[in-house]
């Protein structure tokens, strides 16, 4: 089954197509408030980060595959000053993404 591109934003790294995109939620998964979600194309990468989270305790979930169990794993800050995610912050986020599943 395809990912829905609606809604997100597309960025290539390494010759692979990603979806991502930021929203607001609250209760409802891993992290509370801002997030960033990142899917690719193939679905053999899925990540989730939460804006804003302590530097002690900050951690996204990487998870290989459609359906595989996400993994959440100790990470650095991502979010840039004002917690802004940009293009290149996504990159970053995706290369640390790819070289903890693997």
């Amino acid at each position: 089954m395809a990912i829905s591109a609606k809604g997100k934003r597309r960025i290539s790294v390494d010759e692979r197509v990603y979806l991502w995109r930021s929203f607001d939620e609250y209760d409802q998964g891993w992290f509370n408030g801002v997030q960033v979600i990142v899917a690719a194309m193939d679905q053999e990468l899925f990540l989730r980060y939460g804006l804003g989270q302590p530097d002690k305790s900050r951690t996204a979930v990487v998870s290989r595959g459609r359906g595989a169990p996400g993994i959440r794993a100790a990470c650095p800050r991502f979010e840039g000053d004002g917690d802004v995610f940009t293009p290149q912050v996504v990159r970053s986020l995706i290369a640390w993404g790819l070289a903890v599943a693997l």
